[in-house]
């Protein structure tokens, strides 16, 4: 008996020690390989919420939709991410307009990349950043998360905020 207590402990020694091994190789990479972050991306996927609140009254908002870049209709969006500096990128905002049948600019920005984390230069005094939760060849995932008092002057019961969490998944498009 007193053997198959000693043989029973040491399995569970290898187990366990073999187990604390494989968690080990689970750690995340925080780097990312940014010679793939240029090009034209479109967007296939969009998915998450936006809570808007105004005074006490509140709704949030949740979504999950997919889209095909090379057929767009309305909503589609793409970026086309272009290096300035060694971490500072323009970041353009396309969105295809279905009564044009073309894609416009909507926005414009420059980006600094900080680590796996784009900080988007200030507008009206806020920073907007997207974090990369994947970068590949032909597949961007950012993750975008907000939290912003839009009317700061007035009393704090009139307070109006919006915040969300959402994430968009892009292909790289051909040029």
């Amino acid at each position: 008996m007193k053997t198959l207590r000693l043989i029973g402990m040491a399995v569970i020694a290898v187990i366990m020690s073999i187990n604390f091994i494989a968690c080990d190789d689970d750690e995340d990479n925080n780097t990312i390989d940014t010679s793939s972050l240029e090009g034209t991306w479109g967007l296939v996927r969009s998915a998450g919420w936006e809570f808007c609140t105004n005074n006490i009254d509140g709704e949030k908002d949740t979504w999950d939709y997919t889209y095909d870049p090379y057929n767009p209709d309305a909503d589609k969006e793409k970026l086309v991410i272009k290096k300035l500096t060694d971490n500072t990128y323009s970041i353009i905002l396309y969105d295809y307009w279905k009564d044009s049948s073309s894609w416009l600019v909507e926005n414009s920005q420059t980006g600094t990349l900080n680590g796996n984390t784009i900080v988007y230069k200030e507008q009206d005094g806020q920073y907007d950043y997207a974090i990369i939760e994947t970068l590949t060849a032909d597949k961007l995932v950012l993750r975008n998360k907000y939290n912003i008092l839009v009317n700061p002057d007035l009393p704090n019961d009139a307070n109006h905020y919006h915040n969300g969490d959402y994430t968009e998944t892009y292909t790289r498009m051909k040029e």
